[in-house]
């Protein structure tokens, strides 16, 4: 689980450019509670934020965003792409805030990767009472036919990730609630490659193993007839939210 956790620094730059952001509704529903009850100007923690996929658009709604990220790596390319956000090593099990400092806490395709009992207190601790907690995963949307062929080859267990699986120690969250959206990300064929080779299942195979799975990644993309002889595709996704308020 650690290694796998962490071996998204050595793909970070690929992770940026093919991995989906999220959709502009799901990012204001993850926020509605905090927006609702925040005087003044919204003060927003983002994370295991990455490269920045989620941080971005936060930043661009003209939020005060600290991006919190422990990979060196992905923090490094967060704070190329992202300069707007004040950007902090540290990690959701170890948050460089201080107490009651933000008003709605975010996390984007992270929270299945955080130890509960130090996580969730912490996040707590540095959110305001009924500040926010929302999370999300973009899942891919199996109900498109191609999409579930490709998940049979990459036979991995992201798809049953999301909200459904959130679960929290009772005391510090109050007022769960999930809700799905569906959109579509915009690539080239070829990038499916490099969208499986980011998976952290893929990046912890051995060589041989990993080669063969993106080379079957590689000839799907290149023969699909959904796929083969276009210069763009949608990749469709389901955009899996949850969130809760602080007690």
């Amino acid at each position: 689980m650690i290694k796998r956790a962490r071996s998204f620094g050595p793909v970070a730059t690929t992770y940026d450019r093919v991995r989906p952001g999220y959709p502009h509704d799901a990012v204001t529903w993850a926020l509605a509670d905090g927006v609702r009850q925040a005087p003044g100007r919204l003060r927003v923690l983002d994370l295991g934020a990455g490269t920045g996929r989620l941080t971005r658009h936060l930043v661009a709604r003209g939020l005060d965003v600290v991006a919190v990220e422990p990979d060196p790596q992905m923090r490094a390319v967060l704070e190329a792409r992202v300069p707007g956000a004040d950007v902090r090593a540290g990690s959701a099990e170890d948050l460089p805030l201080d107490d009651d400092e933000i008003d709605a806490a975010v996390g984007g395709q992270m929270w299945h990767w955080v130890e509960l009992e130090r996580a969730v207190p912490e996040v707590a601790r540095v959110l305001r009472p009924g500040g926010t907690l929302g999370l999300l995963w973009n899942l891919r949307d199996e109900g498109v036919p191609w999409m579930a062929e490709l998940g049979a080859i990459i036979d991995d267990e992201d798809v049953h990730r999301g909200a459904a699986s959130v679960v929290l120690p009772a005391g510090s969250f109050d007022g769960a609630a999930v809700r799905d959206f569906r959109w579509a990300q915009e690539l080239a064929p070829a990038d499916l490659v490099d969208l499986v080779a980011t998976r952290s299942r893929v990046q912890v195979m051995d060589e041989d193993e990993r080669a063969d799975l993106l080379r079957r990644v590689g000839e799907f993309a290149a023969t699909h007839p959904a796929l083969a002889g276009r210069v763009r595709i949608e990749v469709p996704y389901v955009t899996s939210c949850w969130r809760a308020t602080r007690t």
